[in-house]
């Protein structure tokens, strides 16, 4: 798998803390946010998308939780340059014009399954260990074009197109703090370890913070940064308790 599928690969992720006046720090929720990622070597793209996670609680220790994420990004460039003279009964007219576009279309499709234990030093303080098991897709979709235009007039034109996809099995573990500094704001971090395994398997140290905000008894706003070797995420999240 090319680097961009295993570094893009390990993007997607949702914030993983909240806190309010009912659930203190409860892990039965539904969550859906923004994702974007930064690619060290891959300055010209940004992805950007979506997660959605759910995690229930099955008892005081124990809890599931499942993950679907999808971000993608769309580059483009074009050049026009002068192609051959052009020439009406013997007498020059001008010159025609060759242009060049090419589309790149990435998505990257990211699903987990994963179960936890929950570690209680207080009332207002968590540990959580987990261990999640998913698949990831990387896809690509390629167009290029080809005119050569004279006066706004196309006097030949060619395309041509590709797609290529490629996809990985993810392991990862993961210890996170949570910590309550009052009733409405939580603050978190964690340290994990993740593995993409394909024909060019990659080991990854995770690193990542974040904060969470409670609006209602409900609901609460999150945001977050990951960091994993040579790329970078930030998220931001809302979470409604059941």
């Amino acid at each position: 798998m090319k680097y961009a599928v295993i570094a893009g690969a390990l993007s997607l992720f949702s914030i993983t803390a909240a806190a309010n006046q009912t659930s203190g720090l409860s892990y039965d929720y539904v969550e859906v946010g923004y994702a974007k990622m930064d690619v060290d070597d891959l300055d010209d793209l940004s992805f950007d998308g979506y997660a959605v996670k759910i995690s229930k609680q099955l008892s005081d220790n124990w809890y599931l939780t499942g993950m679907y994420a999808s971000t993608s990004d769309e580059m483009s460039n074009s050049v026009s340059e002068d192609y051959r003279d052009i020439y009406q009964n013997g007498e020059y007219v001008g010159t025609s014009t060759l242009n060049t576009q090419g589309t790149l279309d990435a998505e990257f499709t990211r699903i987990e399954l994963g179960a936890g234990y929950i570690q209680r030093l207080s009332a207002v303080t968590n540990i959580d260990y987990s261990i999640n098991l998913g698949k990831l897709k990387y896809s690509t979709d390629f167009d290029f074009t080809v005119e050569e235009r004279f006066n706004g007039q196309v006097f030949s034109s060619s395309e041509e197109g590709y797609s290529d996809s490629d996809s990985a099995d993810i392991l990862s573990a993961n210890i996170q703090i949570r910590h309550l500094l009052t009733d409405k704001f939580e603050v978190n971090a964690g340290v994990g370890y993740e593995r993409l395994h394909d024909e060019e398997s990659d080991n990854n140290l995770v690193l990542k913070a974040g904060v969470n905000y409670t609006l209602t008894e409900k609901a609460t706003l999150g945001a977050s940064y990951r960091y994993v070797d040579e790329y970078a995420d930030i998220a931001a999240t809302l979470r409604y308790y059941f």
